[in-house]
């Protein structure tokens, strides 16, 4: 399980999402404007359900390697795949459907908000169950926190740079917490 889980957190998901990068300003765009444009709808919707299952499915591994399950981590970690998922499939385009694209961008943003405070939250119950040792993992949500704000605002949109930023940080960070929790798993074994 735990290679399959490596090949997709450093290999598989950076690279689709870096394949659906290319092409585009880093900075000008989004994945919603890339996932309109060019053809691209198809790769935008498998990137999209691929991704959203991923963090879906490894956070939720990592809760039964840990035997921290919790209801309402579940509850949420759930929440985030459905607005993540909901979120790719509703269409941006501005222009021609404001409305739905408000609503696009509306729950795009709760998805990321939901999954980061499930990651939060899991963390610091992971924290009180063993009684410390995750200052790699805090210090790495504290730096992808810390560099969304410093993109978001040096740049003044999400663009591409921040969901790259994001899914490419999102991964390296659960496959951290993955080796770390294996590692313990492997202790009491």
């Amino acid at each position: 399980m735990q290679k399959r889980y490596a090949f997709c957190s450093l290999c598989l998901i950076p690279f689709l999402t870096l394949l659906l990068a290319s092409g585009f300003s880093w900075t000008g765009v989004n994945f919603s404007v890339i996932g309109s444009r060019g053809g691209r709808r198809l790769a935008f919707l498998v990137w999209g359900a691929l991704t959203g299952n991923y963090f879906y499915l490894h956070t939720r591994e990592l809760m039964e390697l840990s035997g921290c399950r919790n209801r309402t981590l579940e509850r949420l970690l759930f929440g985030a795949l459905v607005c993540f998922v909901t979120a790719v499939g509703i269409p941006y385009l501005p222009r021609q459907l404001p409305g739905l694209s408000r609503l696009h961008v509306g729950i795009c943003f709760t998805s990321t908000l939901l999954l980061a405070v499930v990651q939060v939250r899991f963390l610091r119950i992971l924290q009180k169950k063993s009684g410390g040792g995750f200052g790699i993992q805090w210090s790495l949500l504290a730096l992808l926190g810390t560099g969304v704000c410093i993109l978001l605002f040096s740049i003044g949109i999400i663009s591409t740079l921040l969901e790259v930023y994001v899914t490419v940080g999102g991964c390296i960070y659960l496959w951290l917490l993955h080796c770390k929790l294996a590692g313990a798993a492997a202790k009491f074994v």
